[in-house]
């Protein structure tokens, strides 16, 4: 798809450039989404630990963590409260919705 003027856009360049995504690169964002869709799943019940997390979504704590971690950084989680030694994460209303 290039403009009409016949000259390739920048992203057009840089896909040539670059090539396909490898399967490796395509597996990691699709294990990443099939996490962050569990995590989610698990936190419509109420606020959870990592490790409780962990347990209902069937990934290691490890994983969850990073999840988590990244959900919190684009507003997908928030930290509601605590429990024993760890934190405990919700939805935002905004994410309860969907």
């Amino acid at each position: 798809m290039s403009k009409g003027n016949g000259s390739a856009t920048p992203l057009e360049i840089f896909k040539q450039r670059q090539g396909p995504a490898s399967e490796e690169l395509l597996g990691r964002v699709k294990d990443q989404s099939k996490r962050k869709a569990a995590i989610k799943k698990a936190l419509k019940d109420g606020p959870m630990t990592v490790p409780a997390l962990a347990e209902a979504t069937g990934f290691a704590a490890a994983d969850v963590l990073w999840s988590v971690t990244a959900m919190r950084k684009y507003g997908l989680a928030i930290e509601e409260g605590v429990e024993g030694d760890y934190p405990r994460y919700a939805l935002p209303e905004k994410e309860v919705k969907r």
